[in-house]
Order: structure tokens, then C-alpha cells, then sequence
């Protein structure tokens, strides 16, 4: 699948409104609790990079703190726009590729990106992870969720080149069926080091769950960041 394959796949589900989950994930709860005091919020300024349809930028402005958030997705950015809308939430939306993103240099005190950057090339994510740096203020925090070499992905397709795997097999009712055709990017945790060398201070965490009585493993870096 090309690159504008992908895109336009993400813009069909998005516009159907199945592009993302609704839902705040747990961890970016406790992330934005445990680095940004609530009696701070109105002097926070946040960035969900790869907001999707919003979940967590709503969250985060229902919470009090001045919030943007980018997707390269126009159709997930009108969806996410529409929800702040009915939710009387003023978030700094637009649409722009993780890999390039539309703000002055250190203009962020957190940024959130969860479960977004795999699906870019290795190229792009290293790009991605530079932009975070860009971006954060200096002792700003970043939170990065991405699938790793151990997911199930890894073995349900084809390593096209170092740590980058097409999608090419199926399982009745498994997540992965969404993705076929599309390239990810599974990085080990050396790796995930290696592009995140400027950083002051890097927490790599994994987080492990089973599908399909244990038969198959879904594993994800959490990365947190300090600039």
C-alpha cells in the first residue's frame, strides 16, 4: 500500500467516525496528572500530536489546560473540531504530519503522542521524535506510546526493511485486520534510545497484553520524555 493509500484508508475511517476510540487511555491520565498539577492548568500549554478525533485533547481541555492538537488527517481534524464545538471547548486544532508540525520552536509544556507514530516510516518517526524535542519547552514532558518488535504485527507480516513490517495477514475479529496493507515501524528498545539521544532525561517502559486466550501478544513502548 502506498502512502496515499494509507492516507486515504484513514481518511474514509475517520470520516465514518471509526478512526479512533472515544475514550481517554488510563496512562495518559495518570502522564498528564503526575507532571501537570490541576491548580497549574490555565499556565500549561499542551500538544496532542496525532489527536485523531480527539479523545484526549477534549479530555485535557475539559481539565483547564490551553490545548492543541494536529493530525495529518483533514477528515480527523473536522471530527475532532466538531466535538470541541459541542463540547464548548476552545482547542487549537490543524492539520499537519507529526513529521512537520505548524508551531514556533519551544512553544509546548507537554506534548501527548499515543498509539500514532509506528504507522509513519522509520524515517518520518525519527523526524516526528525531533519535532517533540523542537517543540517542548526546556524541562517540558513528552508521553509516546508505540507498538514494538514483539506485537503480534511483527509476525502477522513481512519485514520490508530494518524494523519496518508490512501487514499481510489476517485473524477473525483481531485489530490488526484494520491495517493490512499498511507499512508499521516496530522499533526494540535500542532503537527507541537511539532517536531519542537528545533528550535530557529517557523512561522507556513496555506494556503487555494477550489476545485470544493468550494466543497472541500485543506489546508497546511507553516513553516519557524530558526536554
Amino acid at each position: 500500500m502506498t502512502n496515499e493509500q494509507t492516507e486515504n484508508r484513514w481518511e474514509a475511517l475517520y470520516q465514518d467516525g471509526l478512526g479512533a476510540p472515544r475514550y481517554p487511555n488510563g496512562h495518559v491520565v495518570r502522564w498528564l496528572f503526575g507532571n501537570f498539577p490541576r491548580e497549574q492548568v490555565s499556565d500549561v500549554h499542551l500538544l496532542d500530536m496525532g489527536c485523531g478525533m480527539g479523545r484526549h485533547a477534549v479530555m485535557m481541555a475539559n481539565e483547564g489546560f490551553n490545548v492543541s492538537g494536529t493530525d495529518y488527517s483533514a477528515a480527523a481534524i473536522d471530527q475532532a473540531t466538531a466535538w470541541a464545538t459541542r463540547a464548548g471547548l476552545d482547542i487549537d486544532y490543524a492539520a499537519a504530519p507529526a513529521e512537520k508540525q505548524p508551531f514556533a520552536d519551544q512553544s509546548f509544556d507537554g506534548i501527548l503522542s499515543y498509539a500514532v507514530l509506528y504507522y509513519l516510516s522509520l524515517d518520518k518517526m525519527k523526524m516526528a521524535f525531533d519535532e517533540v524535542h523542537r517543540l517542548l519547552k526546556p524541562g517540558g514532558k513528552a508521553f509516546i506510546m508505540i507498538k514494538n518488535h514483539r506485537d503480534v504485527r511483527a509476525t502477522k507480516g513481512s519485514e520490508i526493511a530494518p524494523h519496518q513490517f508490512l501487514i499481510n495477514q489476517t485473524d477473525d475479529g483481531m485489530p490488526w485486520n484494520n491495517e493490512q496493507d499498511m507499512q508499521l515501524t516496530l522499533l526494540p528498545r535500542a532503537a527507541v534510545l537511539d532517536i531519542c539521544d537528545k533528550f535530557s532525561h529517557v523512561m522507556i517502559n513496555e506494556m503487555t497484553t494477550t489476545l485470544d486466550d493468550g494466543n497472541y501478544l500485543e506489546a508497546a513502548w511507553l516513553i516519557y520524555l524530558t526536554r
